[in-house]
């Protein structure tokens, strides 16, 4: 039985890497250039809370929504890992995140595109749904990791005009591409699970 350190990164690393606080520091440097510091700082917060508080509640409720309306196990793995891999491939491509939905006033940037669909998008929706069919120890593993992930993207989005200074855009396009062809790896290997489980279920 591999140890809970293990375990642990098993999931928190495939969140880290859809979530990606480096790709997503880029769109708020872009989106906040103009805010003083004070909304800067609101804008931080809200990110932050707001996307939490979407990855908790889709962990939470997601697998109950899904069953609902009749979607299977197999079925969501390989659409989620279809959306994780077009995700993974613009990543590697363009060295950032896929582009949100534009038209957000300066007000609503923080819910509206960080919160999502930038942060807690199709992608870590996905993901955090499937991750939570697994063990009660991966479920809670899930939890703890998206409050730790969203923890970081505060203090990534606080301290945004220092790091980007500090990483320099040519190093942050990089990183994401990185982060890119993992999720695209993620992505297909969601497939094949997906494949294999509809093969034992036969």
């Amino acid at each position: 039985m591999a140890s809970p350190t293990i375990e642990f990164l098993k999931v928190f690393i495939p969140l880290f890497v859809v979530i990606d606080p480096f790709g997503s520091l880029v769109i708020f440097v872009a989106v906040t250039g103009t805010l003083s510091a004070e909304k800067k700082e609101s804008v931080s917060r809200e990110a932050s809370l707001y996307g939490a508080a979407i990855l908790v509640f889709f962990a939470l409720v997601g697998g109950y929504i899904i069953y609902f309306f009749g979607i299977s196990i197999a079925a969501l793995e390989i659409s989620g890992g279809l959306i994780l891999l077009i995700m993974g491939i613009e990543m590697v491509r363009e060295g950032d995140k896929p582009p949100s939905a534009g038209g957000s006033s300066v007000e609503d940037v923080g819910i509206v595109p960080l919160a999502t669909p930038m942060l807690a998008g199709p992608g870590a929706i996905s993901l955090v749904i499937i991750l939570m069919k697994g063990s009660v120890v991966t479920k809670a593993f899930t939890l703890v990791s998206i409050v730790i992930l969203f923890a970081l993207v505060y203090l990534f989005f606080h301290y945004s005009v220092r790091i980007a200074t500090m990483m320099g855009p040519r190093l942050i396009k990089a990183i994401t591409r990185i982060f890119g062809l993992l999720v695209a790896g993620f992505a297909i290997q969601y497939m094949i699970d997906a494949l294999i489980l509809l093969q034992v279920l036969k």
